[in-house]
């Protein structure tokens, strides 16, 4: 599915949710807490990743990113890929102290993996507001989790289950619980897609 469509189905979930603000039966957001979250695991001998930590600077006005990689392994063509981040050019809107940032504004953005196992990562400056025309788009890919995604040992139709079950998950601090984002799975690239709206921890999880 082109990503320009997976954005409209994302877009749709969202007005749907608040279109239903109004109701007597709106459905809060899911939430679990720690230790109700099912994370993905990175399978038994699957690469590290080449780095945890990557910096840019992100300008108002130009689009920016950045991707994190697992090393390339003997026998494979190229690595694989573990992260992909990417800003719009009118998708930073305000700081973590609530200061709308002007045209060539700039905001030191940090990705910092917390649990390379378990596909957790940390988005800083922790409270950093995206556009709501705009916001930040997040791809996380589960490849070194195998197929056998609930490692129960087999590939089998509980594998299929977990996979559209699966979303990115935000945490506001360590041991917070956690809350579902609305996303999208594309099975065939091994890929989770969503929109965020401001800085947190993030979790590939079902």
């Amino acid at each position: 599915m082109p990503f320009n469509s997976r954005r409209v189905a994302l877009a749709c979930v969202a007005a749907l949710a608040i279109s239903a603000c109004g109701s007597a039966d709106v459905t809060a957001v899911e939430q679990r807490p720690v230790d109700g979250l099912h994370l993905l695991t990175v399978a038994a001998g699957s690469p590290p990743l080449s780095t945890t930590v990557a910096s840019f600077y992100a300008v108002r006005g130009r689009n920016a990113g950045a991707d994190l990689w697992y090393r390339a392994t003997p026998g494979r063509g190229d690595s694989t890929k573990f992260l992909e981040f990417r800003l719009d050019g009118a998708s930073l809107d305000r700081r973590p102290d609530g200061t709308p940032i002007a045209d060539g504004d700039s905001v030191r953005i940090t990705l910092t993996v917390i649990d390379a196992t378990h596909l957790i990562v940390d988005f800083q400056p922790s409270g950093l507001r995206f556009a709501a025309g705009n916001p930040a788009r997040l791809k996380m890919f589960f490849t070194e989790v195998g197929d056998d995604l609930d490692q129960n040992g087999r590939v089998d139709s509980g594998d299929d289950s977990i996979a559209q079950q699966l979303s990115i998950w935000r945490q506001e601090t360590l041991g917070a619980p956690w809350f579902k984002v609305s996303s999208i799975v594309v099975k065939e690239n091994k890929e989770i897609d969503a929109e965020l709206a401001g800085f947190t921890g993030y979790a590939a999880a079902y």
